[in-house]
């Protein structure tokens, strides 16, 4: 499991950026598809627990989120090679007082700069006897800020896990928000054009620590239809 996890992680960085050829290729009907698909992607990192950390926890992740093809509608990218995309990400969470985790990340790279966080409260945290879920709700946002384009990015997700030995399996939902406006270095007649996209994010997945401080995940997303996965390892304590 973990030897396959390095190699997809490993290999997420030579599919296609989330952008592909926008200078080039934006036009007024392809924007909102473009918008939903970076917006679907952005979501991804918004959790892979359902457990809020607790004071003083801490946990550093790498993480890789990818979708196998873009939208029917997001020309930008449909003739992009390889057709999947993906996005690298490094986040941080600090575990506050009162089930709240502090969360922030970012990457620099492929022409572009992102950077956001948010908030997770868990409602429920349960430990390794109790077999009930643990749950919890959070609320992001992000900037994104490219040669050729802007955007910003919004969600509210929910989230459970259960904390059985080693293995902790989880699921949630996110709903994204997400807003791109072209630069003045695009297609002539474009420049300053803007458009909103919303979808929903289906995810489930498995977190698994197979030694002290140390684990890994791997999940299945649904981003508004289009498949998708989410791929990480990290220390959290």
């Amino acid at each position: 499991m973990i030897k396959a996890l390095l190699l997809l992680l490993l290999a997420v960085p030579a599919s296609a950026t989330p952008w592909g050829d926008v200078q080039n290729r934006a036009t007024a009907a392809n924007l909102k598809p473009f918008a939903l698909d970076l917006g679907g992607l952005l979501g991804g990192a918004a959790f892979h627990t359902g457990r809020s950390l607790g004071f003083p926890g801490f946990d550093v992740d790498v993480m890789f989120l990818t979708q196998f093809k873009p939208d029917r509608d997001n020309a930008i990218l449909q003739n992009a090679a390889p057709k999947g995309f993906g996005l690298p990400l490094v986040q941080a969470s600090v575990g506050l007082p009162f089930k709240i985790d502090v969360i922030g990340h970012g990457m620099t790279g492929q022409g572009a700069k992102v950077f956001g966080g948010g908030l997770r409260w868990g409602i429920i945290r349960s430990g390794p006897i109790v077999r009930i879920p643990s749950l919890a709700v959070s609320a992001f946002a992000d900037k994104v800020t490219h040669t050729h384009f802007s955007a910003e990015h919004y969600s509210v997700n929910a989230s459970a896990s259960w904390q059985l030995p080693i293995i902790h399996p989880y699921a949630g939902v996110g709903y994204d928000v997400t807003k791109v406006k072209l630069g003045a270095s695009t297609v002539p007649g474009l420049a300053g054009s803007s458009a909103w996209a919303r979808g929903t994010r289906l995810t489930g997945g498995v977190d698994i620590s197979p030694i002290p401080f140390f684990h890994v995940f791997a999940a299945y997303s649904l981003r508004h239809g289009q498949s998708g996965a989410d791929l990480g390892l990290g220390f959290r304590f």
